[in-house]
């Protein structure tokens, strides 16, 4: 009984800082809590990112289903087309020009 008395206080404070550490860095503890909203941060971000550039994408279609002017310009500049009638001149760069 006396022994029991004496270790009793001792075994709680190891226990309570057993508890204390798992807290802290245990499966679900509050670093790895932290490490979670980190991670939310950025996801979030990329999601935000993605939202906005599948609208700007939305904006194209759009504008390439409507506008025939734009569809031109993204025909010429993305594809190559070129209107009737109209020749192309192309030109080498000067880089081309001075490794040949």
């Amino acid at each position: 009984m006396h022994i029991l008395r004496r270790l009793w206080l001792p075994a709680t404070l190891l226990l309570y800082a057993l508890l204390a550490a798992s807290t802290l860095v245990g499966q679900h503890g509050l670093l790895h809590l932290q490490e979670l909203y980190q991670e939310q941060r950025a996801l979030e971000a990329e999601a935000f990112t993605l939202t906005r550039a599948n609208a700007d994408l939305r904006e194209r279609i759009n504008r390439l289903k409507t506008d025939d002017e734009f569809l031109e310009k993204v025909a010429r500049e993305e594809l190559g087309f070129v209107g009737k009638g109209e020749i192309v001149y192309r030109f080498r760069d000067a880089g081309d020009a001075a490794g040949r």
